[in-house]
């Protein structure tokens, strides 16, 4: 399964999986794999999330036989919240909101 960031617009949206997005969300401050959330308010919490973010070391994929978690390759957390900056300056510009679920 998977979550996705939109913003209703044309151009690629931003897709993870639900461990990594869990985790992302959780460093801008959201708790919930599913919501919406206006534009600006949204990447001024990517800004914030960028500000206080050490580097991402990553975390080695693991399994237990009935599921698998692929990991997070290091440097992964700052590549996303650098698309979803992407993605919510242009739903800022446009006036739309972020969704994710």
């Amino acid at each position: 399964m998977s979550v996705t960031f939109s913003a209703g617009l044309t151009g690629e949206p931003v897709n993870m999986n639900n461990a990594n997005a869990a985790h992302v969300l959780s460093a801008l401050g959201y708790y919930e794999t599913y919501g919406a959330e206006d534009a600006g308010l949204f990447l001024g919490r990517v800004l914030l999330a960028l500000a206080l973010a050490p580097q991402d070391a990553g975390r080695p994929a693991a399994g237990d036989g009935r599921y698998i978690d692929c990991g997070r390759p290091q440097g992964y957390t700052q590549e996303r919240l650098m698309q979803l900056h992407g993605l919510a300056a242009t739903a800022q510009a446009s006036g739309r909101r972020v969704t994710w679920g």
